[in-house]
């Protein structure tokens, strides 16, 4: 008899345990309520960096260097929003998962495809290049170490399931004369014949601010030309109260420790 009530008593828990719904530490989180979006420009080899005289620009990051950060996002679980994303986020349309990071490239690099590519597909992370159109509208050059390529139109659908294609002007990342950044120092039939040139060309509806800079003229430009969200170089979380065409942005540099970068990752963690 009291053989029959202990295998009764162990059928029962097993049915309450398999009845019982399991829940993962992911599906208990919280959804995050700010985003780390990162910025990246130009990647090479230690060995590259070193040998062509790279050590000195704040915008090349080591391969090594980048492959660690990924290597941690993806050990660490992060999913990676796209920009349709984002905004669905901001519009209070979907939530994102706590540890949610946006991945961003400025100036169209052909590094980017080079080098990033390979370990965000690896991964099944998702980016942004944000493109100046006047150097991706042409033939696509052989990828050279020692100066800069640019990814061309012609080749961007081989990277799609890995980048978006944004914009970042057609031919106004440039200063004038007077050393003031063309964007905010042209007229309007110039900065809305740059912006409408490259947004056709990219079928475009997110921006990046050359250099950072902008006023509220520019951002009128931007609303007048369908763009739908703009981002500065300013550093600070996407939140739902951020404005639509002033989103920071945190930019990664070869100065960054992998600390740092775990800490603004894992600031909506924290």
């Amino acid at each position: 008899m009291k053989r029959f009530k202990l295998v009764f008593l162990v059928i029962a828990i097993l049915i309450i345990q398999i009845g019982s719904p399991v829940f993962s530490e992911e599906i208990l989180d919280k959804p995050t309520n700010k985003i780390p979006v990162l910025t990246y420009h130009h990647i090479l080899p230690r060995e590259d960096i070193t040998k062509y005289n790279w050590s000195n620009n704040s915008a090349v990051i080591s391969f090594e260097e980048f492959k660690e950060q990924m290597d941690f996002l993806y050990n660490n679980g992060f999913y990676t929003a796209t920009l349709d994303e984002l905004q669905d986020f901001l519009n209070g349309k979907i939530q994102l998962p706590k540890k949610t990071v946006v991945i961003t490239f400025d100036d169209g690099y052909l590094s980017n495809a080079i080098y990033a590519y390979p370990i965000m597909q690896q991964y099944n992370f998702r980016g942004t290049i944000f493109v100046i159109g006047s150097v991706a509208n042409k033939e696509q050059l052989i990828f050279e170490p020692s100066t800069l390529q640019f990814i061309s139109t012609n080749e961007m659908d081989k990277y799609t399931d890995v980048f978006d294609f944004e914009c970042h002007t057609y031919d106004l990342h440039r200063m004038d004369k007077n050393h003031k950044p063309m964007l905010v120092s042209s007229g309007r039939k110039i900065i809305i014949d740059d912006l409408t040139k490259n947004k056709n060309l990219l079928n475009a509806d997110y921006f990046a601010y050359p250099y950072g800079y902008y006023n509220r003229i520019t951002i009128s430009y931007l609303k007048e030309s369908g763009y739908k969200m703009a981002f500065t170089t300013k550093n600070g979380y996407v939140t739902k109260f951020s404005n639509r065409y002033e989103l920071p942005r945190f930019s990664v540099t070869p100065y960054m420790q992998i600390e740092r970068l775990m800490e603004i990752s894992l600031g909506n963690n924290l």
